[in-house]
């Protein structure tokens, strides 16, 4: 709608239209600028980025970096401030490319519950949150389940959310967190349906990521991991895959062509979290997104580590889908920016997310339009999804609140979190020498691109 108006009362959309001839409090002059649904990421791990800037970047797929997963981030960093560092500049970046719902897999494993819902309570952000749970660990190259504690976890988390589900004026919710279609025992997936089908919570988890996991899941269960979860009930409304990259059908599996997984999902109703940018650094892509989407799949997009940035997301999803596809007009700029704002509220049975209209969130994202990236104008959208950086994001409001004006994210000081994370990185570098058997450092493990002189 050109020169349209757009009125909120509290934290809903009260009216829509070309003009509006009631009372009003206050009014933002957002001529010259495009006011967008905020975006729904639905797949972040917020206190995992961006430990490996700088690494993980032209590194060869099975080169591991030596600790850079666990999940005891205070046995190599003495400042117990690390984990919140890291996810304040990751809350940075997402509300700053106009990211206003978030899914946020993991941050109470380093924060804890309480501090977690704090912190993303007090950034403005809207979120689903939960810490993983699994029953199985890897013992001398097997693969063994201890289901008694992954019901240990999951209880853990199930008391959290009695405590802090609807906390910030119901912002905050919840999120079951099975980790993963290999790390997580039939029992403990059916049990994860059974409590999100009783509390009506959404279940998120990863699977068809990786190439060993479908080749476990076979081996284990004489089945690919879309099949193996459908057969447990976890595909349904409400159940996010993180990634589902490796189905039957990508080019590295090879074993049909058709990919009858799509179908499931696609008839389960359940949503594909799509993480473009982390596949395609190490040379991956999903095959494709617009055949993903031609099949009936509700495909939303996540960002995953670093950068956390939709704008790039919507970027490389599309160019990726043209690419793979060998067609331009594979994963359209409207395709994405759908993925990016009602696909991923759809996602959570959210449906005044995602979307402008009357009785929906105040949930409104503000784009430059007067800016060199995004002009001259004739489809904004387009411009939006091949051109847009986060520097042309004006005002994002949440809930009816400011937290983004004049391009800077209020309460949060950019360059002091920038100061915080290189000395967590200077931290992580140090202490890579000890952290394994040969005594490799960073350098050995991931030469940089130039000699330092």
């Amino acid at each position: 709608m050109r020169d349209g108006v757009v009125v909120f009362e509290g934290n809903k959309i009260v009216h829509v239209g070309k003009s509006y001839e009631g009372d009003t409090d206050d009014a933002i002059d957002a001529r010259g600028q495009m006011v967008i649904p905020g975006f729904v990421d639905l797949h972040a791990h917020i206190t995992q980025s961006p430990l490996s800037m700088g690494m993980k970047e032209d590194m060869p797929r099975h080169v591991a970096i030596p600790g850079s997963g666990t999940l005891s981030p205070n046995k190599w960093v003495p400042e117990s401030w690390m984990p919140e560092v890291m996810a304040r500049s990751s809350l940075y970046e997402l509300l700053k490319s106009g990211v206003t719902t978030l899914v946020e897999l993991g941050a109470p494993d380093w924060l804890g519950y309480k501090e977690s819902v704090e912190l993303l309570g007090e950034s403005g952000m809207r979120a689903y949150i939960s810490a993983g749970y699994r029953s199985a660990n890897w013992v001398d190259g097997k693969l063994t389940h201890d289901n008694e504690m992954g019901y240990s976890q999951m209880e853990n988390a199930l008391g959290y959310v009695k405590d802090h589900e609807g906390s910030y004026c119901e912002r905050i919710r919840f999120i079951l967190y099975p980790r993963t279609a290999d790390l997580a025992s039939p029992e403990l997936f059916r049990e994860s349906v059974r409590v999100g089908d009783d509390l009506r919570l959404p279940i998120g988890t990863h699977v068809s990521q990786s190439i060993r996991e479908v080749k476990i899941i076979n081996e284990m269960y004489g089945m690919d991991p879309v099949t193996y979860l459908q057969s447990l009930g976890v595909l349904r409304p409400g159940t996010i895959l993180g990634h589902t990259v490796f189905i039957t059908s990508h080019s590295l599996i090879g074993r049909t062509e058709y990919a009858p997984e799509l179908d499931l999902i696609s008839r389960s109703g359940a949503t594909v979290a799509h993480c473009p940018w982390v596949f395609a650094r190490v040379g991956r892509a999903l095959e494709s997104f617009s055949k993903y989407r031609d099949r009936g799949v509700n495909i939303g997009l996540g960002t995953d580590i670093f950068p956390q940035d939709m704008l790039n997301e919507m970027r490389w999803g599309a160019v990726l889908s043209k690419v793979v596809d060998i067609d331009s007009v594979a994963g359209t700029a409207a395709d994405l920016f759908n993925s990016a704002t009602v696909n991923g509220a759809n996602a959570l049975g959210r449906w005044d997310l995602g979307r402008i209209e009357v009785g929906a969130k105040a949930d409104l994202v503000f784009i430059d339009l007067g800016t060199i990236r995004m002009s001259p104008v004739r489809d904004p959208i387009r411009n939006l999804v091949y051109g847009a950086t986060c520097q042309d994001v004006d005002r994002v409001i949440i809930d009816g609140r400011t937290v983004v004006e004049e391009c800077m994210v209020l309460g949060m000081d950019e360059r002091k979190i920038a100061e915080d994370l290189q000395r967590i990185g200077d931290h992580f570098i140090d202490a890579i020498p000890g952290r394994n058997k040969k005594g490799k450092t960073a350098e050995d493990i991931s030469p940089l691109s130039f000699n330092m002189m």
